[in-house]
């Protein structure tokens, strides 16, 4: 897909799409028939991971980290992870422009990463609808803010709900804090959703067990991040001015102790 593709002469096949059968109703249906049956299995290997953070991090209440993230139609919604980093000494959203996450990240939290097993409380965002088992990857609100300041059209992507896996995370990899990687991403995105079926959404499950098994996962690992850029510039810098007033408060973290 291109740029042109990514244009306002693509946008009625997207959103018929987005507006279908399939979209409305089927993608739920197929999340519950899918996560209900898998949750067992998820609390068997949560709670051993849930244990060590609790350790690690010397408190029960620090084993999940919970932030707001933009949902369908720029809703925002608390997703939920298991902890995988030290505390900020800011705000989350500054850690990731100034590119100090790597440091923040223990040697358990980027095997966690890579494998993805940090998104399994992610299950519990499908059960409740702000989230689907595939569809473009929630952004943090300053990150939100700053990407649609910086690439036209990108609150584009937010007309499906966001995924658990997606065609952008398994194609693109890691998205570096540069205006080329996040135009990448949303090109990626709206290819999903001018594709948007069972059959796109199936290739796409299928595509993440090899990545999730070969710990292709966070820019620590072996994925093929998008570094483009390299350090982030004074162009980087989130637009808080802009951004909703939610986003221009000190990122907020609560943990659920009794989550599971």
């Amino acid at each position: 897909m291109t740029l042109l593709d990514a244009t306002p002469a693509a946008a009625p096949a997207a959103a018929s799409r987005t507006a279908g059968f399939y979209a409305r109703i089927g993608k739920r249906a197929i999340d519950l028939l899918l996560v209900a049956p898998a949750l067992p299995l998820a609390l068997r290997i949560g709670l051993p991971i849930a244990a060590w953070n609790a350790f690690a991090f010397r408190s029960l209440r620090r084993v999940f980290f919970v932030q707001d993230r933009v949902g369908l139609g720029g809703r925002t919604f608390r997703m939920v992870k298991f902890r995988t980093m030290r505390e900020p000494r800011r705000s989350a959203a500054d850690s990731w422009f100034s590119g100090a996450d790597t440091a923040r990240v223990p040697r358990f939290g980027r095997f966690l990463r890579n494998a993805h097993l940090d998104e399994l409380p992610q299950l519990l965002n499908v059960l409740r609808g702000d989230m689907h088992l595939v569809g473009p990857r929630p952004e943090m609100l300053d990150v939100h803010a700053w990407a649609c300041a910086e690439v036209p059209g990108f609150e584009r992507r937010l007309a499906v709900r966001p995924g658990l896996t997606g065609h952008a995370q398994i194609t693109q990899g890691y998205a570096a804090a540069s205006t080329e990687c996040y135009a990448q991403k949303l090109l990626l995105d709206l290819e999903y959703t001018n594709r948007l079926s069972v059959r796109a959404d199936r290739g796409s499950v299928l595509r993440t067990v090899p990545w999730v098994l070969r710990g292709r996962g966070w820019i620590g690992g072996k994925g093929p991040a998008c570094t483009a850029g390299s350090a982030p510039t004074a162009e980087l810098t989130p637009p808080i001015a802009a951004a909703p007033a939610a986003a221009r408060e000190p990122d907020r973290e609560r943990a659920y102790a009794d989550a599971a």
